[in-house]
C-alpha cells in the first residue's frame, strides 16, 4: 500500500495547505466574500502570489491583519528558521542519548587500563600521545583523520634512543585513576570538524591541567629504531584505545548529528601543516560537573557541555538562528520606519488618497513594508503603488527590501555573516562560528550559499534586472503609460517594476497598457524568476553525492562542466515546471472557452490567461487585469477556474525547495548515526 513519504516537501505541503484552507474559517464568516474567495486569498496569502479577486481596501481590519500575518508565518525565511529551531532542538534531545551508547559498543573490547598494560597507538603522521611531564605549552599535530591506528608492545626508552628521524610528542601530566573513583575531574577536549579533519586526535585530560597552559607540551621524539615494533606509544593511565575510538565517535555524532554521511569524496582536506591546536584556554572543555560513568553514561550535562560535545556547528547553528532572526525582524523594522518617516511629512497629496482609499497613514506604511519584504504583493490601495510612483523615496526603500526579503536574501545574509567576522576580534569564540558558517554554509541553512554561488547568484539577479528595467524603459519611449513620468522618477519606478516582476507583483504601471514586447518579457521574468535560487540552492547541495550516485553514475551532471552542469539543472526545473503550468492553462481555457471566445471581451483572451497562470505559479501576482475592476484577472474567473489557479500557487511554492536529502534540512536518525561511525 502506498504511502505518502514524510519528509521536509511533504510537510512543507501540508503546512502551506492549512494555511490556505485556515482563511475559509477566519475569512469567510464575516460574510463579504464567498468561500471559494477565502480559500483563494488564504492560498494566495500563504504561497506568496498576491493575486487578488476583491479589493483588499474593502476587507476588515482583522482580515487584513489575517493576511498580513500569514505571509510572514509562511516566508521562506520564516520556514528555514523554523527548521534551524527543529534541528537544534533535536540535536540537544538526542546528543546526550546517543552519545552513551555509541561509547557502550565497545564496553565488551575496553582494556582494564588499570592493569599495568600500556598500549602503543602508531599513525602515518608520526603522532606521539605520551602520558609523561609536560615541558612546554603549546601544541601541534600532524596526525591525519582516518589514518590506520595499531597496537603494539611498548618498548623500552633505549630501544626508542636508536630513532633515525625526530617526531613530534603530545606529552600528558598522569594520574592514575582508581576503581571506584568517578571522573569528577575528567576534561574531554573535542577538536572542530575542521581540526578533526586535518588530524586532531581528541584528548581527555585533568581537570588540573584545564586550568594550566603549561601542563599540555611539544618535544622532539625519537623515531623508532629498525627493530622496534611501533614508533608510538601510549602510558598505561592514558585511555585504551577503544575508549579513543569511542571518544572520536562521540565527537563525530556530536559535530555532525544533522549531517547524514562523511564529506564528498571529491573534496579534497587541507594540508595537515597548514592546521595549528588553538591554544589551551580557548578549547571546548566540559565542565567539572559532567562526570563519564562507569558504563559509558554522561551526567550533569549542563548548556555549556552540550556546545562543547556539540562541536562547532551546533554553535554555528545557534549563532545563525540569531542572525537570521535579527535579520528577519530587523528588516521588517527598517521598512516600517523608513515608510512611516517619509508618508509623515510626503506630500499631502498621497495622505489625501490613502484617506479616500478609507486607510490610515501608518498602516499603509506597515502593511507596504510587509508585503515588499515578504513579497506578498497584496496592497490596501487598489491600484496597487502606481500612486506612489513619481515618490522617489518609497521606490527605493520599497524595491530595496524587495530584493533584501526574496532574491538577494541569501546574498545580504551572507554579507551580514562575513561583516561580522570582520569585525569580531580574532581571539573571539564566536569567529569560529562565524567562519564556519562562511565556509559551510549548507550544512547549516538552506538559503545559505558558498561565496562563489553567492557570487554568481548577486550577477545573475542583477544581469535579469538590469535587462528588464532596460525594456522597458526603451520599449516605451513614446507610451504615455510612461514616459509621463520625469527622467529620474521614471527610471526608479522602472526598477521597480523589474523587481515586482522577479516575486512581488506589485505594479507602478498599468501592465496592460505598456507595450507587448514588455508584457512578454515581464512573464518570461516571472517564470525565470525562482532559477537563479534554485539553481543555486541545489548546485550547492552538501547530502551525500556519492552515496546517492549524484556524480558518480554515467549522465549525471559534471561540476568541471560549468555550462553542461546548469543547463542540466535547468532542464530539471523545466522537467518539473512546464507539463503542470500547460496543464492548468488548458483547463481554465476549457472551463473559460465561451468567455475567451466572445469578441465583446477582447481582454479575455489566451495570452492575459497565460500571463495570469505564470504569475500564480510563479508566486509573483502581476496580472493584466480587467477593464472594468481593480482586481487580478483571476478575480473575473468561474469557481473551477479559481480552485486550478490556487493549485498553480501551491505548486509553485514548492518549485524552488531543496532536495528531500538536503543537509540543511535533515534531521538525526538512527540510519544517519550508523553512517557517521
Amino acid at each position: 500500500m502506498w504511502r505518502v513519504p514524510i519528509n521536509f516537501v511533504t510537510l512543507h505541503y501540508a503546512y502551506i495547505i492549512f494555511m490556505s484552507l485556515l482563511a475559509i474559517v477566519v475569512l469567510y464568516p464575516r460574510g463579504n466574500m464567498s468561500a471559494i474567495d477565502a480559500y483563494f486569498f488564504g492560498a494566495s496569502a500563504s504561497t506568496e502570489s498576491g493575486l487578488n479577486t476583491i479589493d483588499i481596501k474593502s476587507f476588515d481590519l482583522y482580515q487584513q491583519l489575517y493576511i498580513y500575518f500569514i505571509p510572514i508565518l509562511t516566508n521562506l525565511a520564516f520556514v528555514n528558521l523554523i527548521v534551524v529551531v527543529v534541528r537544534l532542538f533535536w540535536f540537544k534531545k538526542h546528543l546526550s542519548n546517543v552519545a552513551p551508547q555509541l561509547l557502550g559498543r565497545d564496553e565488551d573490547t575496553t582494556r582494564d587500563i588499570e592493569g599495568g598494560k600500556s598500549y602503543a597507538v602508531s599513525t602515518s603522521a608520526n603522532t606521539v600521545v605520551d602520558a609523561r611531564a609536560p615541558e612546554e605549552p603549546n601544541v601541534r599535530t600532524n596526525a591525519i583523520a582516518g589514518e590506520a591506528i595499531s597496537r603494539s608492545e611498548t618498548r623500552s626508552s633505549e630501544a626508542r634512543g636508536e630513532a633515525a628521524e625526530p617526531q613530534r610528542a603530545i606529552t600528558f601530566d598522569a594520574t592514575a585513576e582508581k576503581d571506584n573513583h568517578p571522573k569528577m575531574d575528567a576534561a574531554l577536549y573535542i577538536p572542530g570538524p575542521r581540526e578533526r579533519d586535518n588530524g586532531h586526535p581528541l584528548v581527555e585530560l585533568d581537570k588540573e591541567y584545564a586550568e594550566s597552559q603549561d601542563d599540555l607540551s611539544i618535544r622532539e621524539a625519537p623515531a623508532p629504531g629498525p627493530s622496534s615494533k611501533s614508533g608510538l606509544r601510549r602510558r598505561v593511565d592514558a585511555p585504551s584505545l577503544s575508549e579513543a575510538r569511542s571518544l572520536e565517535r562521540v565527537a563525530n555524532v556530536a559535530t555532525s548529528m544533522f549531517v547524514i554521511g562523511s564529506e564528498p569524496s571529491r573534496l579534497q582536506r587541507r594540508p595537515s601543516a597548514q592546521s595549528q591546536q588553538p591554544e589551551l584556554n580557548d578549547r571546548p572543555f566540559l565542565s567539572s560537573q559532567a562526570t563519564l560513568g562507569r558504563n559509558s553514561q554522561f551526567h550533569n550535562l549542563t548548556s555549556a557541555d552540550r556546545a562543547a560535545l556539540g562541536g562547532i556547528e551546533y554553535r554555528a547553528l545557534k549563532l545563525l538562528l540569531k542572525i537570521a532572526s535579527g535579520y528577519f525582524v530587523g528588516l521588517h523594522i527598517f521598512g516600517a520606519i523608513s515608510l512611516v518617516g517619509w508618508i509623515q511629512y510626503a506630500n499631502p497629496k498621497y495622505r489625501e488618497y490613502l484617506a479616500e482609499c478609507g486607510q490610515d497613514k501608518n498602516w499603509w506604511a506597515f502593511y507596504s513594508s510587509q508585503t515588499m519584504i515578504s513579497n506578498l504583493g497584496f496592497t490596501l490601495t487598489p491600484d496597487s503603488m502606481i500612486s506612489f510612483r513619481d515618490a522617489e523615496w518609497p521606490m527605493f526603500v520599497m524595491s530595496f527590501l524587495a530584493f533584501a526579503g526574496n532574491t538577494l536574501y541569501p546574498v545580504f545574509l551572507r554579507l551580514v555573516i562575513w561583516i561580522m567576522y570582520k569585525l569580531y576580534p580574532k581571539s573571539a569564540s564566536t569567529r569560529e562560528s562565524l567562519a564556519f558558517l562562511l565556509d559551510h554554509p549548507r550544512r547549516c541553512y538552506t538559503l545559505l550559499f558558498p561565496s562563489g554561488t553567492t557570487w554568481a547568484l548577486f550577477g545573475i539577479i542583477f544581469a535579469l534586472n538590469f535587462i528588464d528595467t532596460l525594456l522597458i524603459i526603451v520599449l516605451d519611449l513614446d507610451n504615455p503609460e510612461v514616459n509621463a513620468l520625469p527622467i529620474g522618477p521614471r527610471i526608479l519606478a522602472a526598477i521597480f517594476q523589474a523587481a515586482s516582476s522577479r516575486h512581488t507583483g506589485t505594479a507602478t504601471f498599468n501592465l496592460a497598457n505598456v507595450n507587448p514586447a514588455v508584457q512578454f518579457s515581464l512573464l518570461v521574468m516571472m517564470y525565470i524568476a525562482v532559477f537563479p535560487v534554485a539553481v543555486a540552492l541545489r548546485a550547492s547541495n552538501t547530502y551525500e553525492e556519492k552515496s546517492l550516485g549524484v556524480y558518480e553514475r554515467e549522465g549525471d551532471p559534471n561540476e568541471n562542466n560549468g555550462s553542461s552542469y546548469l543547463l542540466t539543472h535547468m532542464q530539471n526545473q523545466l522537467s518539473f515546471d512546464l507539463w503542470y503550468i500547460f496543464l492548468g492553462i488548458f483547463c481554465i481555457l476549457v472551463s473559460e472557452s465561451k468567455r475567451v471566445m466572445d469578441p465583446e471581451e477582447p481582454a479575455f483572451a489566451v495570452f492575459p490567461i497565460f500571463f495570469e497562470v505564470v504569475s500564480a505559479y510563479g508566486n509573483v501576482g502581476l496580472s493584466l487585469g480587467y477593464p472594468t475592476v481593480t482586481t487580478s484577472l483571476s478575480g473575473q474567473f468561474n469557481t473551477f477556474s479559481k480552485v486550478v489557479i490556487c493549485a498553480m500557487m501551491i505548486r509553485g511554492r514548492h518549485r524552488g525547495l531543496p532536495y528531500q536529502l538536503d543537509r540543511a534540512i535533515m534531521l538525526p536518525s538512527q540510519r544517519g548515526i550508523e553512517e557517521i561511525e
